[in-house]
C-alpha cells in the first residue's frame, strides 16, 4: 500500500475558469490604465485652455478689448487668428515678433514661418495631431489647432466675443463673463484643411471653421455642402472621418469637450448641454449691442 500523496491533475474546466479570470483581470487593468491616461490628457487640455483664457485676458488688459477672432482681409494682418494675437501673452513673444516681420514682408500668410509652426498650448493630447505641422491641399504645410474661438451663434450674427474683426470689451458682455464662452474644443479636419492655428479664410472669409466657430454654425462652403448636407450643427459627438464634424464643437474626449469662459475659468461640458451652450455663446442678454 502506497504511503504517497494523491497528486490530482488540473481539469480542463478549471484551466478554462482560471484563464477566464486572468482575462477579466487583464481587461479591467487595461480599462483602468486607459482611464488614467485619459484623465491625464484631460488635465493637460484643461491647463492649455486655462492658459489661453489668461492670455486672452492679458490681451484685454493691454488693449482694453479682446483680440479679433479673425483679422479682416483689409486689416494690418489679413486673416490672422486670435491665437497669434495672444502669443505675446502666452510666453511666445518671439513668434509674435516673427509674425509682425513676416506680415510686413508679405500679406500671403501661407508663406510665413509661423504658418507651419505648431504651438503646444494649442494641442490637446487626446488628439495629438496639433503637435506637428502637416501637409494639406495645395501643398500647404500647416500647423493645426484643437481650440477655436467662439464667434457666437453663427458667422453671420457676430453675437459672441471672437468673430471677424471683433473689438469686444468685457463691459460689452452683459450676460456676464462667467456665463459667456470664449474658446472651445474642435479638432482639425482629417485632411488638415480646416482648423488652422496661424491664419486662414474659413467660411465666407470669416474664419469660421478655421480659427473660430459658431455653436449653431451655418454650412456655406460648396466643398462642405457636397459632403455634408446638414445645416445648423450644434454641439455633439464628432468623428474625423465625418466632414460635418468641422461645423460643430466636439473633442476626442469621451462624453463632451472643454470650454473656457470670458472670466478665464474652464469647464467640461457634456454633449447633452448643447442648449446651455447656445445661450452662453451670446455675449448679450439682448443679442448684439
Amino acid at each position: 500500500m502506497s504511503g504517497g500523496r494523491d497528486h490530482r491533475a488540473i481539469t480542463l474546466v478549471e484551466l478554462l475558469v482560471a484563464l477566464a479570470i486572468v482575462s477579466i483581470l487583464s481587461g479591467l487593468s487595461l480599462v483602468a490604465v486607459q482611464r488614467a491616461r485619459e484623465a491625464a490628457r484631460r488635465a493637460t487640455c484643461t491647463s492649455n485652455l486655462r492658459q489661453l483664457g489668461l492670455g486672452l485676458l492679458g490681451y484685454h488688459n493691454s488693449h482694453q478689448r479682446f483680440p479679433s477672432g479673425r483679422v479682416a482681409d483689409s486689416g494690418p494682418y489679413p486673416a490672422m487668428s486670435w491665437s497669434v494675437q495672444t502669443y505675446a501673452y502666452l510666453d511666445e513673444e518671439p513668434l509674435w515678433l516673427q509674425a509682425i516681420k513676416d506680415y510686413a514682408a508679405s500679406k500671403r500668410f501661407e508663406l510665413h514661418a509661423g504658418f507651419g509652426h505648431p504651438v503646444s498650448t494649442f494641442s490637446c493630447p487626446s488628439d495629438g495631431r496639433a503637435d506637428t505641422a502637416h501637409l494639406t491641399r495645395f501643398m500647404y504645410l500647416v500647423a493645426p489647432t484643437n481650440y477655436l474661438g467662439v464667434l457666437g451663434t453663427d458667422f453671420n450674427t457676430d453675437d459672441g466675443v471672437l468673430f471677424l474683426d471683433s473689438r469686444i470689451r468685457i463691459r460689452d458682455i452683459s450676460r456676464g463673463t462667467t456665463h459667456t464662452l470664449l474658446v472651445g474644443e474642435r479638432p482639425s479636419s482629417q485632411d488638415y484643411y480646416w482648423g488652422w492655428l496661424y491664419a486662414g479664410e474659413g467660411q465666407n472669409a470669416t474664419g469660421s471653421g478655421d480659427m473660430t466657430l459658431g455653436v449653431k454654425e451655418i454650412n456655406s462652403r460648396i466643398d462642405l455642402a457636397e459632403r455634408c448636407p446638414l445645416n445648423r450643427l450644434t454641439f455633439r459627438p464628432g468623428d474625423l472621418a465625418d466632414p460635418c464634424s468641422v461645423l460643430h464643437f466636439w473633442s476626442m474626449h469621451p462624453g463632451g469637450a472643454h470650454f473656457v469662459y470670458a472670466d478665464g475659468h474652464v469647464a467640461f461640458k457634456s454633449y447633452d448641454s448643447h442648449k446651455v451652450l447656445e445661450k452662453e455663446a451670446i455675449r448679450s442678454k439682448r443679442g448684439t449691442p
